[in-house]
Order: structure tokens, then sequence, then C-alpha cells
């Protein structure tokens, strides 16, 4: 039952982000899904979009890669004490990996986050991180052309 309604979730998620694109008359050149966000870039438009899924509802974001100068990868971690950081893996304390874009036109970045540890198990940590880094990237290089 479960795995039914995170397969019915997604599928509208999708179709939610598909029907974002085609208002705005987007393409993607390259895109990701993961659980609760669908990130999509049209290279040549030069446009990003992140449609994340909130309490059952779907939170969309067209940026336009001009308003953006500078993407990083921001990773965040719980307080780590000496004695137990001995026995334990960073990964371990890892809270979130997400992207950050800072835009010209606003004071706060805009986060789009790939790995959260009260959704996603340690195990993902690599794929979720090779992931991120793979849009940080593409996203850099776009912002130097």
């Amino acid at each position: 039952m479960h795995n039914n309604q995170i397969r019915s979730s997604r599928r509208s998620m999708l179709s939610f982000f598909r029907d974002i694109a085609a208002v705005h008359n987007l393409s993607f050149t390259g895109q990701e899904i993961l659980r609760a966000l669908a990130i999509g870039l049209d290279g040549p438009k030069r446009k990003l979009v992140i449609v994340e899924e909130k309490n059952e509802t779907y939170d969309p974001r067209v940026i336009d890669l001009e308003e953006v100068h500078t993407c990083r990868i921001k990773k965040v971690y719980t307080a780590i004490h000496s004695s137990d950081y001995k026995k334990n893996r960073p990964d371990d304390y890892l809270k979130s990996i997400a992207l950050e874009l800072d835009l010209w036109t606003q004071k706060d970045p805009v986060v789009v986050f790939f790995y959260r540890n009260e959704q996603n198990s340690v195990h993902e940590i690599a794929e979720l991180e090779a992931r991120v880094r793979s849009w940080e990237t593409m996203l850099s290089k776009i912002l130097v052309a």
C-alpha cells in the first residue's frame, strides 16, 4: 500500500513538473527526479525548474540562470561530540546535503535539498552526493559561460 502511494505521489509530481515546463515553453536538457524533488535544466534558455513536494502540495520555482551568481554544495552536520567522533563515521552526523544558488535579486539563497537525514537513508548519501556534485558542476559551467 505504501509503495502505491509513493508511486502515485511521484507520478503526480512529475505531471506537475511537466506542466510547469510546458507553461514556460521549456525543454529539459538535464533533469533529476528524487523522492520529493524534481529539478530540470533547459540549457539553451538558461532556465532551471525546481518542484518540491511540501505537505502534499507542490512548490514550483523557475529560475533564470542570469539571476544566479554562485552555485555551491552545502552540507550540514549535527553537533559532534569528540568522544563519539572516533566511534562513528562523519556521515552518521550528516543532516543534509543541498545545492545552494545565490541570486543577485534576493538576499537568501535558493536551497535545493538532495539529502535529508529524516527522509533518506545513510546508505543513499554517496549516490545523492554524486548527483548534487554533478548539478553543481553543470550549473557552475553554465554560469561562467
